[in-house]
């Protein structure tokens, strides 16, 4: 009536560079335009050679939200493999891997030589950014007005300015643009993020900027917060 049976089942490995789960979200959603075939087959996450904190409920919401069924995680340890054993998630051995070519398909035209495009202007969102909504300057900077509210997500590839009350998670540059900054009235963010370098709620509310007009800016691959008031 029942039996066990091995199989060769293929997986995809996502190896993680940082745990910023906004550059993360960013960088699925690229990816799956070009090739939504990815999530025809598991992922397994590997958090090997992640640099700094690694939120795992985080990386795993992003990609689920994306429709990836994840197999498990690889190189996690202590609270990282407890949140992924929390949320289904086995520990698998290490995996001989090598880069998977993407192809664009056969009816794809080659694009033509890029010509120089004049810069766009900066995106402004007059509008409070609900719970759970999602904002993204694409190629610009962003310039939101009104209230960024908790669970909210603001990004931009170029600069971000908050004038409203931040509470959700920001993040600047985020194609790699390691100049960019984030300047907000009042800083009570999730998280903040520049080029995928980030600092999360904990160690915010400990800085003097914590609630304050604040500029944010990426010096040595660390994040300096300096008081606008």
């Amino acid at each position: 009536m029942f039996s066990i049976q091995s199989c060769d089942y293929p997986l995809l490995i996502v190896s993680l560079q940082t745990g910023d789960p906004m550059t993360l979200d960013h960088w699925v959603q690229q990816q799956l335009a070009a090739h939504p075939e990815l999530t025809s087959r598991p992922w397994a996450v590997d958090v090997t050679h992640c640099q700094g904190h690694v939120d795992m409920g985080e990386i795993i919401r992003v990609c689920r939200k994306h429709g990836a069924t994840l197999a498990g995680v690889m190189g996690a340890g202590g609270g990282t493999l407890g949140q992924a054993n929390s949320m289904g998630l086995a520990l698998l051995p290490p995996a001989a891997s090598q880069p998977l070519e993407l192809t664009a398909p056969a009816e794809a035209v080659q694009p033509a030589p890029p010509v120089p495009q004049p810069a766009l202007g900066a995106q402004v969102v007059r509008t409070p950014v609900r719970s759970g909504q999602q904002v993204w300057g694409q190629g610009r900077d962003l310039i939101v007005m009104g209230q960024i509210s908790q669970s909210a997500e603001v990004m931009a590839d170029g600069n971000l300015l908050c004038y409203g009350p931040a509470k959700g998670r920001l993040a600047a540059g985020v194609s790699g643009n390691t100049e960019a900054i984030i300047c907000v009235n009042k800083l009570q963010a999730e998280l903040v993020a520049i080029a995928g370098v980030f600092i999360t709620l904990d160690a915010l509310q400990e800085h003097p900027c914590w609630g304050q007009p604040c500029q944010i800016a990426l010096q040595e691959q660390r994040l300096v917060l300096t008081s606008m008031a």
